[in-house]
């Protein structure tokens, strides 16, 4: 007979706990998900447009370079987490993504965009790094 406290208790490795935080958050990324297509799905047949399907996914006009900017950051970031470690490449990859996101390139939008990535990484290298003792890249 299982005791009410073991359902609160999950049993993983010290090499694995960086996995679990991922694993919850996609877990509920896929249910809201399914909540926003059931409703959707609900308001068109009370609507009676049903069979009209208009699907959007980008505005027009929208920004492509903040866009494949990001994606291309985000690549780079994961691949070279392994490479030069998680406080390196976190600080270059929100420099990057600070200047990017601000559009222009000026002293005040370095020293900000500096400011912004060592601020940023630090205090979640500390929170979960040290904190909450989750493995880091």
């Amino acid at each position: 007979m299982r005791d009410v406290s073991d359902l609160l208790t999950i049993e993983l490795s010290y090499n694995n706990y960086h996995l679990l935080f991922p694993r919850i958050i996609i877990s509920i990324l896929l249910i809201l998900g399914m909540v926003l297509l059931i409703t959707n799905i609900i308001k068109r047949v009370k609507n009676g447009n049903l069979s009209t399907f208009n699907f959007k996914f980008f505005v027009d006009n929208f920004d492509k370079v903040k866009l494949f900017g990001t994606a291309v950051l985000l690549v780079v970031y994961a691949s070279t987490l392994e490479i030069i470690g998680f406080i390196p490449a976190s600080v270059i990859f929100m420099f990057l993504v600070t200047l990017l996101y601000i559009g222009n390139i000026r002293k005040r939008t370095i020293m900000i965009s500096i400011s912004n990535s060592l601020a940023t990484t630090i205090i979640v290298w500390y929170v979960f790094g040290q904190l909450f003792d989750i493995t880091l890249p």
